[in-house]
């Protein structure tokens, strides 16, 4: 059994709390060491298209409250737009990455640090994953990914015309997004849809 969501052109509350919290996610522990200044969301879209869930098991239904296995599928058109400095030199970790970039105008082979601007945008997410939902009137949505839920997302920056930086790049921004779903993501689902609940019960 499966089902499709309604999916809505969401609020420009809901864009500005959801992006505030992801500036919270993405800026919190440790970062690479190429990056030189705080991660920002400087656009952030839902697309058009809705995840899928189907239904492998249900542990209680109720009228206050619904819990579930699923397994989710998302393959939709949603992105995200970063901005952030990045010290370029770092990049320079091995011989053979330090011939390409020297090549490359030699803008990145500098002596000292080299703090330059970056913009990053992910999109082409494709999700496949199986979850634990909770639907709670009074408590809002939980969920938690069981497996690792990326398959793909396409990364690309101001950098992408220098292959091994955008290879660099789109391993460490894979491995922060596999990081975030495990962790960050259900906190920022939970709050979110509290603050929807407490609107719908005022």
């Amino acid at each position: 059994l499966s089902f499709h969501f309604h999916w809505p052109r969401f609020s420009d509350q809901f864009h500005a709390d959801a992006t505030q919290m992801l500036n919270a996610a993405l800026n919190k522990g440790s970062k690479p060491r190429i990056i030189a200044d705080k991660i920002e969301v400087v656009e952030l879209s839902m697309g058009t298209q809705p995840p899928e869930l189907e239904i492998r098991d249900i542990g209680e239904l109720t009228t206050d409250q619904f819990r579930g296995i699923f397994r989710l599928s998302y393959a939709g058109d949603a992105h995200i737009v970063l901005s952030t400095k990045v010290q370029a030199n770092p990049l320079n970790h091995k011989k053979s990455d330090m011939d390409v970039m020297g090549s490359s105008r030699g803008i990145l082979a500098a002596h000292q640090p080299l703090i330059v601007p970056m913009l990053l945008r992910l999109s082409n997410f494709r999700l496949n994953a199986y979850v634990v939902l909770v639907v709670s009137k009074q408590k809002g949505i939980t969920l938690v990914f069981k497996t690792d839920p990326l398959q793909n997302v396409d990364v690309n920056s101001t950098f992408d015309s220098i292959t091994v930086i955008q290879k660099f790049i789109q391993k460490e921004i894979e491995g922060q997004l596999r990081e975030m779903f495990r962790e960050d993501l259900p906190a920022i689902i939970h709050r979110l849809s509290q603050r929807w609940t407490a609107g719908k019960t005022k």
